[in-house]
């Protein structure tokens, strides 16, 4: 988990009080009926797992294994730790952290690529180098520094060309964010400087410069929903605040995941 973050976000959450989400399975399921299937905008199958707080829970972690197959080993990581960093985290720190979860899942080969310095034909080279993307991992942190970065470099383009060849996209907190329909949702809680320290100039009120990777189905993601963000009725007010009662948005506390795979979409906790 990433210490280098000092703010209460990032504190490891207490897992022996995660909350059970059978119930929500089963209605995210169903709406899928009703909110379309788990295909991303360009029609293709989509694998990923989206998270609070990345994958801490043993539920999370299982899924996480299964979805790699039994052979991690042959699997390549891109780790993307741009919003980390524009939290506070070092380069080195956000290298160590990429590692970490490689050497934990034993996946085989990983490259720590940040598309706020590495853009256009020099990201598209670099993340070529590792051959078939298996796992796309966008980090926790400022969501707006992840979204423009991305955006900026031409990584939208090739985090859907790996999703296409069947890599798992997984985001933690920001990286979910980023996922889901629109990068609005950080306006419900208001952590993130929108600037990212003076980095970023974007109208993010505008709808269409806030639009996310938007490869959940439609949905939008979320995260920390603990304490008083997990109350229906301060969420509601968001919702209604910010202009978001036009689509589905998933609540996602510390501990829980958000599943697609295939024709599959689930919660996992």
């Amino acid at each position: 988990f990433p210490q280098c973050c000092l703010l209460g976000r990032t504190r490891p959450p207490d897992l022996s009080r995660a909350p059970v989400c059978a119930s929500w399975s089963l209605l995210v399921s169903a709406n899928m009926a009703v909110e379309g299937d788990a295909t991303g905008p360009s029609g293709r199958n989509t694998r990923l797992i989206l998270t609070s707080c990345g994958l801490v829970s043993e539920a999370l972690k299982s899924e996480f294994k299964r979805m790699l197959g039994p052979k991690p080993e042959q699997v390549s990581m891109w780790y993307i730790p741009t919003a980390l960093i524009h939290e506070g985290c070092s380069s080195k720190q956000a290298i160590r952290q990429g590692e970490g979860i490689a050497r934990q899942f034993g996946i085989g080969n990983i490259k720590v690529i940040d598309p706020e310095h590495t853009k256009g034909a020099e990201l598209r080279k670099a993340v070529a180098e590792l051959g078939q993307v298996g796992v796309v991992y966008a980090e926790m942190g400022n969501t707006y520094a992840l979204r423009h970065q991305l955006r900026d470099s031409g990584g939208d383009a090739l985090v859907r060309e790996a999703m296409a060849g069947g890599a798992i996209f997984v985001g933690s907190s920001a990286g979910s964010i980023v996922a889901g329909r629109t990068v609005q949702m950080a306006f419900w809680k208001d952590w993130d400087d929108r600037t990212a320290d003076g980095t970023v100039d974007v109208n993010w009120e505008d709808p269409e410069l806030a639009r996310g990777l938007d490869i959940c189905g439609g949905r939008s993601m979320f995260p920390h929903a603990n304490g008083q963000y997990g109350k229906k009725a301060w969420q509601d007010e968001q919702a209604k605040k910010h202009g978001h009662t036009d689509h589905e948005v998933l609540r996602l506390a510390d501990g829980e995941g958000f599943v697609i795979d295939g024709d599959k979409a689930y919660m996992v906790c």
